[in-house]
C-alpha cells in the first residue's frame, strides 16, 4: 500500500509539472515572436514670446490734477514674434510704493494705508471696456474680516467699483487696485492694443499745489505671458 500510494503521488506531481510546461508555452513565456522595429529620435526646442511697447514713454505723468476732472494716459503695445498666442497684463508690484498708493491701513509696508476715497482709478482694455475702476483706492485693514464693504475683484484682477461717494461721510466699498490686472487675452503674433490709465483726485482731496501724493514713485509693468498663465504662476 505504502509503495502504490507513493506512486500515485509521484504521478500526480509529475502531470502537474507537465501542466505548468502546457501553461507556460501557451502564454508565451518561453520562445519568441516575430518582431520588426525602427530607430528614432525625440528631438525639442523651445519658443518665445514678445510683447513691445510703443508709442514714447511708459513714465505716466498726471500734473496740476483738480478734483472731480481726471486724466488720461495711455500705452500701446504690439505682440511681435510670438510662437503661441499670449496675454496681456498690468502689473504693480507690492512694495512700499503700492501701499501708498492703495494699501490698506495696517499694511506692512505703509500702514496709514493708501489714498483711500482720495483718489479714482480706472484702467481700461484695448477693446476700450473698463477692466477695473475704483473710487475708494485701499485695500481692506489688515484684519478686517468683513465680507461686504469691499468691492468684487475677479481672479484676473477685472471688476472694481463705479460707487462715487454722495456725501462727505458717505464711503465707497474698499477697493484697492490688484496686482495683477489682465487687459488682453489670446492675442496672436502682429496683434497691437492700446491700455488707458486714468486717475483723479476726488472732492476730499482740499490740499493745493501738493507736488505729489504718495512719496514714492508707483511702479508698473506691462506683462505679456503665455496665454492663460498668470504673470505670478510658479515656474515648476
Amino acid at each position: 500500500m505504502a509503495i502504490s500510494k507513493a506512486w500515485r503521488l509521484g504521478g500526480f506531481i509529475a502531470a502537474l509539472g507537465a501542466s505548468g510546461a502546457l501553461i507556460a508555452s501557451a502564454t508565451g513565456a518561453t520562445g519568441a515572436y516575430f518582431t520588426d522595429s525602427h530607430p528614432g529620435t525625440i528631438q525639442a526646442t523651445s519658443g518665445h514670446l514678445r510683447l513691445d511697447l510703443t508709442g514714447g514713454s511708459t513714465t505716466l505723468n498726471f500734473t496740476g490734477l483738480m478734483p472731480g476732472e481726471d486724466q488720461t494716459r495711455q500705452i500701446s503695445y504690439s505682440t511681435n514674434l510670438s510662437n503661441g498666442t499670449e496675454d496681456v497684463w498690468l502689473v504693480l508690484p507690492d512694495n512700499t510704493a503700492y501701499g501708498q498708493f492703495t494699501g490698506g491701513k495696517n499694511y506692512s509696508e505703509w500702514p496709514a494705508g493708501g489714498l483711500g476715497r482720495f483718489g479714482h482709478f480706472a484702467v481700461a482694455d484695448s477693446n476700450g471696456g473698463t477692466a477695473f475702476q475704483s473710487y475708494n483706492l485701499a485695500n481692506q485693514p489688515v484684519g478686517d474680516t468683513s465680507t461686504t464693504d469691499y468691492c468684487t475683484v475677479d481672479g484676473n484682477g477685472r471688476g472694481g467699483s463705479t460707487q462715487k461717494p454722495t456725501s462727505e461721510t458717505d464711503t465707497p466699498p474698499y477697493c484697492g487696485v490688484p496686482h495683477y490686472i489682465l487687459l488682453a487675452s489670446n492675442l496672436s503674433t502682429g496683434a497691437t492694443g492700446t491700455i488707458t490709465i486714468t486717475f483723479g483726485l476726488t472732492g476730499k482731496q482740499t490740499a493745493q499745489n501738493q507736488t505729489e501724493f504718495v512719496p514714492d514713485p508707483v511702479q508698473y509693468q506691462i506683462v505679456g505671458t503665455q496665454h492663460g498663465v498668470r504673470p505670478d504662476a510658479g515656474n515648476f
